[in-house]
């Protein structure tokens, strides 16, 4: 009899404690939680560009136990070793118990946590879980240690290119409406070694009009005037007016995309050489010194534009870590070089040499004002 009581009591107790819990969320306490744990070993990588797109390293880990059938959110965190997480970026997201990056991807990491590239550095990776879809009850994982050595990244900068009427866009000779096409061998602006906002073009131009566009194949975004005054079509919602060119001749052209300011003016080229080669030559040819040697390798030949023969260009050129000159008539007599970088401007007077980044680029030069840039070829 006793028996049968307690379990007549129990069974009561149940029913009171159900009756009382139709009247209130139910809550779900995590007790005895426990937080992600990293089973995979910490890595050492040498990241490389030839493989930027292929797989680098996964990471994996035990599940948090919440003792809640609720779904889990990680977030994979980073920071330079030694940091404390004081300023961690977040390197990731997923439900999953693992994830995955490129060495692009990886390589990006490590630069934007501040590692110096061709040098080994040590990043922290820790894994946050989170529950809900307020990320609430936030656990921490252990942390793992992946050693890396990245490599320059190239910095994608805005370029700006002509196109239309005024110019020669697809190198026939001649400015007609056939030059209104986004993506021939459209001429480039040389933008400024030490500001990335300021652009410059020296060149010739027919009585007509012309806009400039940043991206091959599109009319979107597109610089040109409105009231007189230098916009694009991001800042105006729609297209700008072209400049107009009241003569045939050459002009200096100057830009500033950020405070929107510009200058056209006539100039006096009369008195500028018309050579008949231009090319590359340097280490950066080859990947050794016998790119200076012309003897071995013959300069790598610039096209020259038949509508302005101070304008010359290379397309689709790749070139290795190393140093390059530009040079006149296969001659040491009239050279160029410059600063490190994708665009400069060189003197013809002993310059240094241009410090190049493997790649492959659009590769333009105006013998003008020595203005040089290589536009990088996805």
């Amino acid at each position: 009899m006793k028996k049968i009581s307690v379990l007549i009591l129990a069974f009561i107790g149940i029913l009171i404690f159900n009756a009382c819990e139709e009247n209130e969320d139910p809550i779900f306490v995590a007790q005895e939680a426990a937080e992600p744990r990293i089973v995979s070993p910490n890595a050492s990588v040498v990241l490389s560009r030839d493989t930027a797109d292929q797989p680098a390293v996964t990471i994996v880990w035990e599940d948090a136990n919440y003792n809640v059938a609720t779904p889990i959110t990680y977030t994979i965190e980073a920071a330079t070793a030694g940091s404390g997480f004081s300023t961690p970026f977040v390197a990731g997201s997923t439900p999953e118990r693992f994830f995955s990056w490129t060495v692009g991807e990886l390589n990006a990491l490590a630069i934007n946590a501040g590692l110096p590239t061709d040098e080994e550095g040590s990043l922290e990776i820790r894994v946050k879980s989170a529950i809900g879809s307020n990320n609430g009850v936030e656990m921490v994982s252990d942390v793992t240690i992946m050693t890396l050595t990245p490599y320059p990244a190239v910095i994608p900068l805005k370029s700006l290119f002509l196109v239309g009427n005024a110019v020669d866009t697809n190198k026939d000779g001649v400015a007609n409406d056939s030059d209104w096409d986004n993506g021939a061998t459209n001429t480039y602006l040389f933008r400024d070694a030490n500001d990335e906002n300021i652009f410059y073009f020296q060149g010739y131009f027919e009585a007509n009009e012309f806009k400039l566009l940043e991206i091959k194949g599109q009319w979107q975004p597109q610089w040109g005037l409105d009231g007189g005054g230098f916009t694009s079509s991001d800042i105006l919602g729609g297209d700008p007016g072209a400049f107009v060119i009241p003569s045939a001749g050459y002009y200096a052209l100057e830009l500033n995309i950020d405070a929107l300011t510009y200058s056209l003016a006539p100039i006096d080229a009369s008195a500028a050489i018309v050579y008949s080669t231009m090319g590359l030559i340097g280490s950066a040819r080859t990947g050794d010194d016998s790119g200076w040697d012309a003897s071995i390798i013959p300069d790598t030949d610039f096209m020259q534009s038949p509508f302005n023969p101070h304008i010359w260009y290379l397309e689709g050129t790749e070139v290795f870590d190393g140093e390059l000159k530009i040079r006149a008539d296969d001659d040491w007599a009239n050279s160029w070089g410059g600063n490190p970088g994708l665009s400069g401007q060189g003197n013809n007077d002993n310059d240094p040499n241009i410090i190049v980044t493997a790649g492959t680029y659009d590769i333009w030069f105006n013998d003008l004002d020595g203005r040089f840039i290589l536009i990088p070829v996805n």
